[in-house]
């Protein structure tokens, strides 16, 4: 019998190729699929040993937990109306290091210590990456950027005590510097909670995202919420950088018993302030259910509703104590919670490269 050898060529290919997998019932979905099948180098395994990468994920963990301790130590620093009482940077007026007993310094000063911790911890992090060949040509731009956010960072802080407002009578740091600030500092801690939970994925050898596509819907609901936790970020920075917190000196209602006296001037963006937070509230006890058991995306949900539910108790004790140093400073700690797990649920939805499921 003879073979040709086009027919030779093609049963030798046929043989080589790999059996189709099997459809899966209908109604259900495909078993968790592993990380080396995933095509695309940015969700290959790293040649880095695993305790490598974990040791990475831990220092990451780290560094976004110092960061949100940072935070909630500016809204002290903010509540104790401190942040000039150090007039210059990088120095403290004139020195080095500074009398303490002088008014508030103890506060603006331990902030600013307190941010070179956070620095060492990114230094260390960076440090730890970028000598490990695979880590630093798969995360090596990751690194940089944050450090030069970090930077950038610093650099607002500085403006924040450079640049004063004085034109209705209360020197304090002009607004728009206390908002940048603000929103760079949430950023911060979302990128590195971000770098962590992807060094501890590469250490198990797992994807970071659920797997299992976005339930239908889903992701424009996540879309509006995000947009609505900017503006309330926003809209809470510019009220407590222009120091208008007790523009509404009641809770529930406003002034004068009523709930909506006005809506002009800062009593109005206090009224934005809270009618925003009861938008939020609704739409996560929505993507709370609806992303339910989806991995990481309905794990970051389910927290979504109680942190709300928690900033809206500080809101509350914010007016009724008028403004605890204290107090504010936990309500700046739970908006750094609750924007990183926004971050974390948006960010993990969206790698999630199945289609809409209904």
């Amino acid at each position: 019998m003879v073979i040709h050898r086009s027919e030779y060529v093609l049963t030798a290919v046929k043989s080589r190729a790999p059996a189709p997998l099997p459809a899966a019932p209908l109604g259900t979905t495909r078993p968790h699929t592993p990380l080396e099948s995933l095509p695309t180098s940015a969700h290959t395994p790293l040649e880095a040993p695993p305790w490598v990468l974990r040791r990475l994920s831990w220092v990451f963990f780290a560094l976004t937990v110092v960061t949100w301790c940072q935070i909630a130590f500016g809204g002290l620093v903010r509540g104790e109306q401190a942040g000039l009482s150090c007039p210059d940077w990088p120095l403290c007026h004139g020195a080095l290091v500074p009398d303490l007993r002088l008014e508030g310094v103890v506060y603006e000063y331990g902030h600013r210590v307190f941010a070179t911790v956070v620095s060492a911890v990114y230094v260390l992090g960076a440090y730890l990456g970028l000598r490990e060949a695979s880590v630093r040509r798969r995360f090596g731009r990751a690194l940089l950027g944050l450090g030069a956010l970090l930077l950038v960072q610093a650099v607002m802080g500085g403006l924040t005590v450079l640049l004063v407002h004085r034109g209705d009578g209360f020197p304090r740091p002009e607004t728009w510097t206390v908002v940048v600030h603000l929103v760079l500092g949430n950023t911060f801690a979302l990128l590195a909670l971000l770098l962590a939970l992807r060094f501890r994925a590469l250490a198990r050898g797992v994807p970071w995202w659920s797997t299992g596509g976005a339930p239908r819907g889903a992701r424009w609901v996540v879309g509006v919420f995000d947009l609505a936790l900017a503006l309330q970020v926003i809209v809470g920075g510019t009220i407590a950088g222009s120091l208008r917190g007790m523009a509404c000196a009641e809770f529930p209602t406003c002034n004068g018993g009523r709930f909506f006296p006005t809506l002009d001037g800062w009593v109005g963006a206090q009224l934005l302030h809270r009618g925003n937070g009861v938008v939020l509230l609704a739409l996560g006890g929505f993507l709370a259910w609806r992303l339910r058991g989806r991995g990481l995306p309905g794990t970051a949900a389910a927290m979504l509703p109680w942190l709300l539910l928690g900033q809206v108790a500080l809101g509350a004790l914010n007016i009724w104590t008028h403004l605890k140093p204290g107090v504010t400073a936990l309500h700046s700690l739970g908006a750094a919670l609750l924007l990183s797990t926004a971050g974390v649920m948006t960010a993990s939805l969206l790698g999630a490269r199945g289609p809409a499921e209904a």
